[in-house]
Formats: C-alpha cells, sequence, structure tokens
C-alpha cells in the first residue's frame, strides 16, 4: 500500500516535471545563461522539497526562491550574455527567424545593469506590481519605477521598438499583470522569448 508520505513524493515529482521547463525558461530570462539557470532552478526545488507538505503555492514558493537567489547572488550570476555559455535547445517547430529573434532579445536584455533587468523581469513577465517589486527586493516604488523606465528606454531602442503613448513604465502609474499589456511592442517580446525557451525546454526534457 502506498503511504500518504509517498503520494507526497510522487507530486513533488509531477511538480517539478510540470512547471521545470517554464522555471528555466524564466531563469535564462533573469540571468542569460543556462547553467546559472539551473543552478537557481535546482536549488530552489530543492528547497521547495524540504518544504513540500507546507507548501499551498509551490510553483509561486519556487519561482519567489529563485528570485530571491538572482537577487542576492547579483554580482555573481548577473554577467553579460556570451553565445558560447548559453547553448539553449530550439523548439523543433520553431523558424529560423525565432530562433534569431529569441536570441537578440535574451542578448540585448542580458546588457541592462542587474536591477534594470531584475525590475523589468518581474513587472513585465512575472506580473508583480511596483509595491510588490519593491517589497520583495527593498527598494523604494519610486526607485522600482525608475529602473524599469530606464530597461524600457534602452531596451526600446535596442530592439528597435516604436514606444506607446502611455507606456507602462511610467513610474507614477501603477504596474499591471503581464498578460494586460496588451499593445506593449517590448512586453510581447519578453512573453515570445519565453515562450520559446518554454518550448525548447519542455522539447529536451521529453527526449
Amino acid at each position: 500500500m502506498t503511504t500518504v508520505h509517498e503520494h507526497g513524493f510522487a507530486d513533488f515529482d509531477d511538480f517539478v516535471a510540470r512547471t521545470r521547463p517554464g522555471m528555466l525558461a524564466r531563469a535564462v530570462m533573469y540571468c542569460g545563461r543556462r547553467e546559472e539557470a539551473e543552478d537557481a532552478v535546482q536549488e530552489a526545488y530543492v528547497a521547495a522539497f524540504l518544504h513540500w507538505g507546507g507548501l499551498r503555492e509551490p510553483r509561486a514558493w519556487v519561482a519567489q526562491t529563485m528570485r530571491r537567489k538572482f537577487a542576492r547572488d547579483a554580482g555573481r550570476w548577473w554577467s553579460r550574455w556570451r553565445h558560447t555559455e548559453l547553448e539553449l535547445p530550439a523548439p523543433a517547430a520553431a523558424a529560423p527567424e525565432e530562433e534569431a529573434a529569441a536570441v537578440a532579445v535574451l542578448r540585448t536584455v542580458a546588457l541592462l545593469p542587474p536591477r534594470q533587468r531584475q525590475v523589468l523581469i518581474m513587472v513585465c513577465l512575472e506580473g508583480l506590481s511596483y509595491r510588490q517589486v519593491s517589497d520583495e527586493i527593498g527598494i523604494s516604488v519610486g526607485a522600482v519605477g525608475a529602473n524599469l523606465v530606464k530597461a524600457r528606454q534602452k531596451l526600446t531602442v535596442l530592439l528597435g521598438l516604436t514606444p506607446e503613448p502611455g507606456d507602462p513604465g511610467d513610474p507614477l502609474v501603477a504596474a499591471s499583470p503581464a498578460g494586460t499589456l496588451i499593445g506593449d511592442p517590448l512586453a510581447g517580446l519578453l512573453r515570445r522569448t519565453e515562450s520559446w525557451l518554454v518550448a525548447g525546454f519542455a522539447e529536451e526534457a521529453e527526449r
């Protein structure tokens, strides 16, 4: 007979299998390098395993643990993107231009200073509010907005995007969940890049 404890382990294994491609993709968006992304994700899952019985929202808990790891080790984890170190699995169905676009976005985002990149990903991909980002990383709400504006301005120029009226990066405007940034070209690029990463990691896991 299978015990409740064993069921817990089975549930954890299933949780890791279902969520790991997405966690790896998000980690790569944060740090720009696969090796560091895998280390951070592995550490977060180990921590989740140790607390498994008490986690009500394990996906959110693992994501937050991973973010805190990157924030704590920013000087060591955030480094300039180098193609030879990325080695990302491309989805089989993806066109070459999709891969080129995703790599270009990753390479450009990696040029941002650590704090700007962290705030950008937390707001535009994690869907966190300015207040949530402020509380988690220990900076003021105004500093969150200022870092987001700087990041968006740099990427808009470097990626050749056209700024939209009422840019959600305005520090005086409360952040919206990433899914509601309709018409925001930068948020759209970030989401498409992450989706490309998720598909690649999922296919790699199946193989």
